[in-house]
């Protein structure tokens, strides 16, 4: 062990030194570190886990992105693209995670007294997969929308279909309700029904190489390039952050929040650090006067002041990690918290325990805390041996 260290640890393990003056400021100080730990991990934790959620939601629901016509909107797809232009097979046969095939129609649900507007969402799954698979007769409809009309699961419901091709004379269709289903987005839920392609192929008079758009779901960023490459520039492919701009722009603001928390935090703990420091180089001056006279230069004494103040910095990160980690376990198992999914999308807190994002803010919180230990222990060179040692 180096002199400094050495000397930093008789200073920390010395009795008098721990019922001090500077005691119970050093206290406070491991106190805000602490605290500010306990903010910054959660606040992190949940503000990137609410992203994650959100996103996911938008992912499993509408893919990640679309391929469709330039004259098309966000829920109508009046306009077709041809198949036989995509290369289809290619898509089917890459990494990406999901394909559908999907419409939008606007249709209208008559009620007693008024009509609700909605869309006809018509997708088949090109990868395969049976779940959530209906009929050509069979409707999913949201929590919200059978909730609005006293509807259930078996119940008879008509729709109104309106189409590029008859604008004026909408075409009725009867269904059957096979499934209720809810993803806590009230944009979507309050606009959407699920039904079969085949549907939408019907009631838009299309071939069989006709669909209103592609929606795909990625596993990663480096799929993107593949398909822009895949995809002839008649057709546009537009993300959900573009679909869905303003839920995403929301989204976005967590992360300055986060930011945010994350610099206030470092800014107190850091000054609460620097006052707790300073007092204990003006408490600890005859002993820095007498390391002066055996011969140790400033910088010596500063660094033993430095490490002490280190030490005090990573005792507080070490019980604020551990108190965040229960307080965001006991979330992410048993959703104490609640949220209201009409503001935020979501039923409870979600959390999202990415230890590598924790790991590089304990980094961030130590490398910056002792460079701002820098300055205050300066003081050391100020202070005269001579004049100390007279004056004690």
């Amino acid at each position: 062990m180096d002199f400094e260290r050495f000397a930093a640890s008789k200073i920390l393990g010395y009795k008098r030194y721990k019922n001090s003056i500077s005691s119970p400021i050093i206290k406070i100080s491991i106190f805000s570190i602490v605290i500010g730990i306990v903010v910054m991990n959660i606040s992190m934790s949940i503000g990137f886990g609410i992203q994650k959620n959100i996103k996911e939601k938008f992912s499993t629901n509408t893919g990640d992105l679309i391929i469709t016509n330039y004259n098309n909107s966000l829920f109508e797809t009046g306009e077709s693209i041809d198949l036989d232009i995509i290369n289809l097979f290619k898509l089917k046969n890459s990494t990406v995670k999901n394909l559908n095939k999907v419409a939008y129609n606007p249709v209208i649900f008559p009620r007693d007294n008024s009509f609700d507007y909605l869309v006809f969402k018509g997708y088949e799954d090109l990868n395969g997969i049976e779940h959530h698979k209906l009929n050509i007769n069979e409707v999913s409809v949201s929590e919200y929308f059978s909730k609005r009309n006293n509807l259930k699961i078996g119940d008879d419901i008509t729709f109104l279909f309106f189409t590029k091709q008859n604008k004026n004379t909408p075409k009725i269709r009867k269904f059957i309700i096979k499934s209720i289903y809810s993803t806590g987005i009230k944009e979507y839920d309050s606009k959407i029904v699920l039904g079969n392609f085949k549907q939408s192929k019907q009631v838009n008079n299309w071939n069989k190489n006709n669909v209103g758009g592609i929606e795909i779901s990625i596993d990663n960023k480096n799929d993107l390039e593949f398909i822009y490459e895949s995809v002839p520039s008649n057709y546009k492919i537009m993300l959900n952050k573009e679909r869905f701009g303003e839920i995403y722009n929301w989204i976005s603001l967590f992360d300055s929040n986060v930011y945010l928390i994350v610099f206030l935090m470092i800014i107190v703990g850091g000054i609460n650090m620097i006052t707790s420091l300073l007092i204990t180089i003006l408490e600890k001056r005859k002993f820095i006067g007498l390391l002066k006279v055996l011969g140790a230069n400033n910088s010596s004494i500063r660094k033993i002041f430095i490490i002490n103040g280190t030490y005090l910095i990573i005792r507080g990160l070490v019980v604020g990690n551990v108190i965040s980690f229960v307080l965001l376990f006991l979330q992410f198992q048993f959703n104490i918290v609640k949220l209201d999914p009409s503001v935020y999308y979501v039923n409870s807190v979600p959390v999202d325990l990415n230890f590598f994002n924790i790991l590089m803010l304990n980094i961030l919180v130590i490398i910056t805390s002792f460079l701002m230990l820098i300055i205050p222990s300066s003081v050391v060179s100020k202070l005269n041996p001579t004049t100390i040692l007279r004056s004690s």
